[in-house]
């Protein structure tokens, strides 16, 4: 009921407030596990690093599946991100990000004909 009121005095009027609620234009966010089973037109990978699958050297199989399941969410379209550097921690400076360990998935990505395209924003 909290946040239902918070949004009630943020949009200033009830429907405002349900619409917030139920998450009316917004973009879902959620875990590759949390994803399983749904589809979406498009799909946002972020951060395509060997961080992310810190355990990939002990267990390849197990993270190879599960990078899978976050791909074969998408029904159109994915993107896939990766950052240089990247603040893992707020009391942290950006650390930099590496792709060796994970190779092998972007070998994949490569295989199926997928370039990367850099961008600078």
């Amino acid at each position: 009921m909290k946040f239902l009121w918070q949004s009630y005095e943020r949009e200033k009027t009830w429907k405002g407030a349900i619409s917030d609620f139920e998450g009316l234009n917004s973009v879902p966010i959620m875990t590759i596990h949390k994803s399983k089973g749904l589809e979406f037109h498009t799909v946002v990978f972020m951060g395509l690093e060997d961080s992310a699958f810190w355990s990939f050297k002990t267990q390849a199989k197990e993270d190879t599946c599960a990078f899978f399941v976050a791909f074969s969410r998408a029904e159109k379209k994915i993107i896939f991100t990766f950052s240089q550097k990247r603040v893992t921690n707020p009391d942290w400076n950006p650390q930099t990000q590496n792709r060796t360990a994970i190779g092998a998935l972007y070998q994949l990505l490569e295989q199926a004909g997928i370039k990367p395209e850099p961008f600078a924003g």
